[in-house]
C-alpha cells in the first residue's frame, strides 16, 4: 500500500517566541507550510530554517476562516494543522501514521487530545483536558467557520470524526498563556474582533449573563488546578459579560439593556443538570458534533413559525 502524504500547516503572526517548537514537532511531515500574516519579527526566517513553504497573506481578525483557503493549497492526502503556540508530543510521527493506516478508511478526521498551559501549569480540570481538537484530517474533509475558537465541520458527517483517546494518540501541547494577564488581554481581543448578530430585536443580555454563570460553574475545579482554576473561571465569566456589552454597543438602535431584569433570568437558566451535561459534553468533541447535526436536522423538519 502506498503511504499517504501528510502536509503540516502552521499559521503565524509575530510568532517567533513559539514557532520553532511548533515546526520542529512537524519536521517528519512530507510537506510543511507556514501561512504568515505580515509578521514583523523573525517568524518568516524561522520558517525558512525549517525548510517550510511560506505563504504570505494579509492580517485577518480571525484565523479560523483563513485556514480553509490554505488547506486547499496542501499537496498532501492528509493535513495536520497546528497553531503557532502549539507543538506535538515526541511520539507523534509513529502514532499519526498508525492512526491513518489503521483507521483512515473508516474516518475522515481525527480529534487529537490537547494539554493547555497557563504559565508552566497544565490545566486539567474545567473541561480543559482532553480538549479534543480536529487537527488531522483528509484534505477537503473539514471546513472552519469564520469565528473565534469554533470547531470545524466535518463535511462527510459527524460519524466520520474519531476522538483519539489520550492513551492512543499524540498530544498537542498548547502553550497559550504565559500568565493570567496575557489571558485577559487575549480574551478581550477575541471579544472585540468576533462576529455578533446584528438584529436588535433578538438581543438578550440575560443570555450573556447566563453564560457567565455557566463559565463560573464549568471552569472552576480547584481540586485539579488550584487557585488558577478559580482565577480562570472568573476571567471567562468576565469575558461573557464583556461580549454582551460589546454586542449591545454594536447594535443600531441599541435595545434596552434591562440589566436588573436580566440577572434573575440568567441565574434561572443554569440548572445543575445542565452544568453537569455541559461538563460532560466539553470533554467529547465528537458527541458535540453529533448533537449539533441532529439539532440542525430537527430544526429543518419542524414547521416554521409564522
Amino acid at each position: 500500500m502506498v503511504k499517504p502524504k501528510i502536509t503540516g500547516i502552521v499559521h503565524t503572526r509575530d510568532s517567533a517566541a513559539t514557532l520553532d517548537a511548533a515546526l520542529a514537532s512537524l519536521a517528519w511531515v512530507d510537506e510543511l507550510m507556514v501561512v504568515d500574516m505580515e509578521s514583523s519579527d523573525d517568524s518568516v526566517a524561522i520558517a525558512g530554517r525549517h525548510d517550510a513553504v511560506v505563504h504570505h497573506t494579509q492580517i485577518a481578525p480571525r484565523i479560523d476562516g483563513v485556514r480553509n483557503r490554505y488547506v486547499a493549497k496542501a499537496s498532501g492526502d492528509w493535513v495536520l494543522v497546528l497553531d503557532s503556540d502549539e507543538y506535538l508530543s515526541d511520539d507523534a510521527p509513529e502514532l499519526v501514521h498508525r492512526l491513518i493506516a489503521d483507521q483512515g478508511q473508516k474516518f475522515d478526521a481525527f480529534a487529537l487530545p490537547r494539554y493547555n498551559y497557563l504559565g508552566d501549569q497544565v490545566m486539567l480540570g474545567g473541561g480543559r483536558h482532553p480538549d479534543y481538537q480536529t487537527r488531522l484530517f483528509k484534505k477537503g474533509a473539514v471546513l472552519w467557520p469564520d469565528a473565534h475558537h469554533t470547531p470545524p465541520v466535518v463535511t462527510s458527517g459527524p460519524a466520520r470524526l474519531r476522538e483519539v483517546p489520550p492513551s492512543q494518540g499524540p498530544h498537542i501541547h498548547h502553550r497559550n498563556y504565559r500568565d493570567l494577564r496575557q489571558l485577559i488581554i487575549r480574551q478581550l481581543d477575541y471579544a472585540l474582533t468576533d462576529v455578533y448578530p446584528n438584529d436588535p430585536a433578538s438581543f438578550d443580555f440575560a443570555a450573556y449573563l447566563a453564560k457567565a454563570h455557566q463559565q463560573m460553574a464549568l471552569r472552576s475545579e480547584p481540586e485539579s488546578d488550584g487557585d488558577l482554576s478559580q482565577a480562570m473561571a472568573l476571567v471567562m465569566a468576565w469575558d461573557a459579560v464583556m461580549r454582551g456589552l460589546i454586542h449591545w454597543d454594536s447594535l443600531e438602535p441599541r435595545p434596552p439593556l434591562k440589566m436588573l431584569e436580566a440577572l434573575p433570568r440568567a441565574a434561572a437558566r443554569m440548572p445543575r443538570w445542565e452544568i453537569r451535561a455541559r461538563r460532560y459534553l466539553g470533554r467529547h468533541l465528537a458527541l458535540r458534533h453529533l448533537l449539533k447535526a441532529v439539532t440542525v436536522r430537527l430544526r429543518a423538519l419542524l414547521p416554521k413559525r409564522g
